[in-house]
């Protein structure tokens, strides 16, 4: 399957030069290469075109276009291209032959008259202007739409966006008119750009740029398949345990009991010591997996959900240390890339989330850590980090999983399940062969905190908590005691760095919540977040991603309130914002 096509072209006049043209041409495609960098869609840009160009290129991308965008002169009834005038509704015409354009896109002056033409063509979405308009004013407003664009803002929100900036930002309307006629009309007060859209195509507002690359990661038809005789599970356990054992004195202790009796570990034991080594809402999800060795749909998203929990708990581990810093240092800066594609993650729709790319959060936090020389908590991060940037068999393995996850929504015919199945084992494998640190760190709910003086002493502080691991353990997971000279924070789901000691620590609340701990009932009950609406968060049961719980005014408001907080100071907004 080919990429759609996000189609620039620019035109520029020797007699009539337009001196920022080619910055816009410049700006606009830095936004978008990156993501057309992943194959999320394929970036063409003409830097000078002709009304061959267009007649030619329409027809090499034949319904591959969705979005075109003119930039130079312009006006009522023509685009001023590299080789004289082109009619407009002959422009009109040719791209209405591509059935899945959802934008076009005239940035230059007095463009508005086309409008009607290209919408009664069935052209869903177009943006023009109703005034000529100047050459830096050109520049900025379509850096700033497509730079929205490219953080995941759909066409409205980047519409927006783009006007708000244009009216917060604008001067005398002076300099070089992208158009024929110079007279300017109508009123400063008034946007001189306009979105309109085609009657019962209103869908298109909500229209986003492709984040599913279009080169397809998982082989088809490969007839992979498990090898007979031995567990399906045993090469995962084992590269698990290999990756795990610098981290894990029980998994370190078994293999070299092993080897001094000459034979490998006992499959049954590797594998309760490699469930049991992980924080619980990674060891749920491979205890589930390893558990079971049938071959179908439930195991690719057993898979799929061991996956999906480890990023979404490294991502919440990142927003938690974020949150501390800009607590912290007044001098924190985030710039504003990444502070919407923050902001992209906290609007998500319900029903949306499931889909989220946890990756790109993790990589925007990594990003800002980057700016402002933070040290992560977690130490290996920072190795890791170079992983998701470098052309490794880990992003690989991070994409084949998202496109995997995007197939399970579709129909997998039976003759490929376990095909599919073998290679999303090798790129979890993959996965747990940079992730096995993870072993390495407590995670911890903090129910209450009691302090404990004698005369003459140093104070302790004795924490009533649940440790969150060993989910095999015969009782389950358990209320325990730990004492120590400092203290964390009640009603909170916290990582140490050593189950013994509770300092350092981070506090991962309200990101990842325990409702027994809110509700004074004994054991856990963890939960994740999952999208916001209106006055409420929303969350889900770590254990079978099901079961919901909401956060309000009415239940768990020290939740909600903390996570406001969070929302003012990092994300510079609050739950009001939310539609």
């Amino acid at each position: 399957m080919k990429p759609p096509v996000i189609f620039l072209a620019f035109a520029n006049d020797a007699d009539d030069h337009l001196a920022l043209l080619e910055e816009e041409r410049k700006v606009v495609s830095g936004y978008l290469l990156p993501l057309a960098n992943e194959q999320f869609f394929q970036l063409f840009v003409e830097a000078s075109a002709s009304s061959a160009d267009l007649s030619n290129y329409v027809s090499e991308f034949k319904d591959r276009i969705s979005i075109f965008h003119y930039g130079g002169h312009a006006g009522a009834k023509q685009l001023i291209l590299s080789d004289g005038k082109a009619n407009a509704k002959g422009v009109a015409e040719l791209l209405a032959l591509q059935k899945n354009l959802q934008l076009v896109f005239l940035n230059g002056c007095s463009t508005r008259a086309q409008v009607e033409q290209l919408l009664e063509l069935g052209i869903p979405a177009i943006i023009a202007t109703s005034i000529p308009i100047a050459d830096p004013t050109a520049r900025d407003f379509s850096a700033t739409f497509y730079k929205a664009l490219a953080t995941q803002h759909n066409i409205e929100e980047a519409f927006k966006m783009a006007a708000a900036s244009y009216f917060m930002e604008k001067g005398e309307a002076v300099g070089i008119y992208r158009g024929l006629d110079l007279e300017i009309e109508g009123d400063d007060d008034i946007l001189p750009w306009g979105l309109y859209v085609k009657k019962e195509k209103e869908t298109v507002l909500g229209w986003q740029l492709p984040l599913k690359s279009a080169a397809s990661f998982i082989v088809r038809g490969a007839g992979l398949t498990y090898q007979g005789g031995e567990s399906m599970n045993k090469g995962l356990v084992q590269t698990i345990a290999n990756a795990i054992q610098p981290y894990s004195e029980n998994i370190d202790d078994l293999i070299a009991s092993a080897k001094r009796k000459g034979r490998e570990p006992k499959l049954r034991d590797l594998r309760v010591a490699v469930i049991d080594s992980f924080p619980t809402p990674i060891g749920t999800h491979l205890r589930k997996l390893l558990l079971s060795e049938e071959i179908n749909t439930e195991r690719l998203q057993k898979i799929v959900n061991i996956y999906t929990i480890s990023n979404q708990m490294l991502a919440s581990i990142l927003l938690a240390q974020l949150w501390d810093e800009c607590h912290h240092r007044d001098n924190l800066k985030i710039p504003e890339d990444q502070l919407s594609l923050l902001r992209t993650f906290f609007a998500i729709k319900e029903k949306k989330e499931e889909q989220f790319n946890f990756i790109q959060l993790i990589r925007t936090i990594s990003d800002i850590f980057e700016v402002n020389k933070i040290e992560p908590f977690i130490i290996e991060f920072t190795e890791l980090r170079k992983q998701f940037f470098a052309e490794s068999k880990l992003q690989m393995a991070y994409r084949f999983l998202e496109e995997m996850k995007a197939e399970l929504s579709a129909t997998i015919t039976a003759d490929e399940i376990e095909s599919f199945c073998v290679q999303a084992e090798d790129h979890l494998s993959e996965i747990f062969k940079h992730i096995g640190f993870s072993a390495k760190y407590t995670l911890a709910t903090v129910k209450t905190i009691e302090l404990e003086k004698s005369r003459y002493r140093d104070p302790n502080y004795r924490h009533n908590l649940v440790i969150l691991d060993k989910v095999t353990a015969a009782f389950g997971i358990l209320d325990d005691v730990l004492v120590a000279p400092e203290f964390t924070d009640n009603e909170s789901v916290i990582l140490m760095r050593n189950e013994e000691e509770v300092d350092p620590f981070i506090n991962l609340s309200p990101f990842i919540i325990d409702e027994n701990a809110l509700s004074g009932q004994q054991n856990s009950k963890l939960f994740f977040f999952s999208h916001r609406t209106e006055q409420e968060f929303h969350y889900f049961l770590t254990d079978n991603l099901r079961d919901q719980l909401k956060v309000n005014n009415q239940q768990y408001i020290q939740v909600k309130e903390l996570f406001e907080l969070f929302l003012r100071e990092v994300v510079n907004e609050s739950i009001a914002h939310v539609q």
